[in-house]
């Protein structure tokens, strides 16, 4: 079974409540490898300021891309 943690979470009334959440699962994983590195990698590379135009930038290419899990 993938490894999970709990969270507070807020319902949609606003709420707090603890949730669980996964954190190592097969999505999370394929995401890390396919989008997570790949950006990372591009945004120590960069040096153009500020940090939210650099990370428009090195996502631009994975925009719309489905993950293969």
């Amino acid at each position: 079974m993938s490894g999970g943690a709990l969270k507070i979470k807020l319902s949609k009334n606003m709420r707090p409540y603890i949730g669980r959440v996964v954190r190592n699962g097969r999505v999370q994983r394929a995401f890390a490898a396919q989008i997570g590195r790949p950006v990372g990698a591009c945004m120590r590379s960069s040096a153009t300021r500020p940090v939210t135009k650099r990370a428009k930038e090195c996502s631009k290419q994975f925009a719309g891309s489905h993950l293969n899990i």
